[in-house]
């Protein structure tokens, strides 16, 4: 069931039997209800065949069970969960169960979110372990970081190298249905924005026993989720101490406008625009870090994340900027960059919150082959960045100046970091 259907065989064979049922139907049948049934044989399988290309391309729905439904790998009921806690079982992996998240404060009115409760958590007392918000584009779904991915087998292998102790993945809905955009915003299209820093971490706090500080708190993202996580660890700094952007714009877009999102007011788009809150100069020092990743053949993206990622670091956030080699904007990127920055997000909340001790030694499980990350990496500097860092339109690689942090590239994992510590 997990056997990939993003891979070259899947989409050519299924090209090939539209060939072979064209074949059949015009050089091989005669009697006119079965060439009419095989044409349409293989109208489907032709359909089949371009919706599978683009599935590839994006890698949305990896595998034959995603494909089928499943939304995650460590997926539970909330009975099963319940049944875990009441015997006081320790399991040997993550769960990840989907809940209702209220919006008491905001009254948005969000689909159901998921959340990946590391082992760790299933001991009683349930420890105050920290959380990682993340955030999905549009369109999209909470479901995607778990069936696209994969960030429950990431953390897996993470809790699984540390005695059973990751953070609490908490997969939050932004925009209340498929093709809708907040932003995450408090705008026309809902109070999103309180919804997503007051009321699902009061809900977390309350529901999972999660740790209350700040620095316990991070909050990740790709494409719009990518913008909405910084845009929000930058405004709500009593809440966030990291965020993870993967592929997001340095301002606030949406069909129509965004103008039109914050009904009219200039004043409120320019307090929703990165790019120009970072100017402000606000000295961050330790009090924020990110994680940038981005494909590097994503066009204005990529130069956008360039530039942000220079002015956040002149702004003394501690910032990584990662580049992708021949990355787009897909799910392909977006499942490694998590892979690349899970570690460092769970290394900063672990080291501020101090992990508890191991509950269970577990051994690693094998990673598919649709979750290993590509090869190669391009690495940025970003030591003394000018505001108008980018890359030519081309998306050459891009020129590097001499960096006083350290630099390294993994060829295990394709990572390229740049420190600043």
């Amino acid at each position: 069931m997990h056997t990939s259907i993003t891979g070259v065989p899947f989409v050519a064979g299924l090209g090939l039997a539209a060939f072979a049922m064209i074949f059949v139907a015009f050089g091989v049948v005669h009697a006119r209800l079965v060439r009419v049934l095989a044409v349409m044989v293989a109208v489907m399988l032709a359909v089949g065949t371009g919706a599978a290309a683009v599935n590839a391309y994006f890698n949305y729905l990896p595998t034959f069970a995603a494909l089928l439904g499943e939304r995650a790998r460590d997926q539970a009921s909330s009975a099963a969960v319940g049944e875990l806690v009441s015997r006081s079982a320790i399991p040997t992996h993550g769960i990840v169960e989907k809940v209702s998240i209220p919006g008491i404060a905001s009254h948005f009115n969000a689909r159901p979110a998921q959340v990946y409760l590391p082992p760790a958590w299933f001991k009683l007392p349930h420890p105050r372990l920290p959380v990682l918000e993340l955030l999905h584009g549009t369109p999209g779904t909470p479901e995607d970081w778990t069936r696209a991915a994969a960030a429950d087998v990431v953390a897996d292998d993470w809790a699984a190298a540390h005695g059973g102790w990751a953070p609490i993945l908490l997969l939050a809905d932004e925009n209340g249905s498929f093709l809708a955009d907040t932003e995450c915003a408090n705008g026309i299209a809902g109070q999103a924005e309180t919804y997503l820093a007051v009321d699902v971490p009061a809900w977390a706090v309350a529901n999972l026993g999660a740790d209350p500080a700040r620095v316990a708190w991070g909050i990740g993202g790709n494409s719009e989720g990518g913008y909405c996580a910084l845009t929000l660890a930058l405004r709500h700094r009593d809440r966030y101490s990291l965020f993870l952007d993967f592929s997001g714009l340095d301002h606030p877009t949406r069909r129509g406008g965004a103008l039109h999102l914050f009904q009219g007011s200039q004043a409120a788009l320019e307090a929703h625009t990165p790019r120009l809150i970072l100017r402000q100069h606000n000295h961050w020092g330790s009090r924020l870090a990110g994680w940038f990743e981005v494909g590097a053949a994503d066009g204005g993206t990529t130069r956008s994340m360039i530039a942000t990622a220079a002015l956040a670091r002149a702004d003394g956030i501690q910032t990584h900027l990662v580049l992708r080699s021949g990355g787009h904007h897909t799910w392909r990127v977006w499942r490694a960059s998590f892979a690349d920055a899970l570690p460092w997000a769970a290394t900063r909340l672990g080291r501020a919150t101090g992990a508890p001790p191991p509950v269970l030694r577990i051994r690693l499980r094998q990673p598919h082959t649709h979750h290993r990350a590509p090869q190669r990496c391009t690495v940025r500097s970003l030591d003394r960045p000018a505001v108008g860092t980018h890359q030519r339109s081309n998306d050459r690689k891009p020129e590097t100046r001499a960096a006083r942090s350290s630099t390294t590239c993994r060829v295990r994992t394709g990572e390229a970091v740049e420190d600043n510590r």
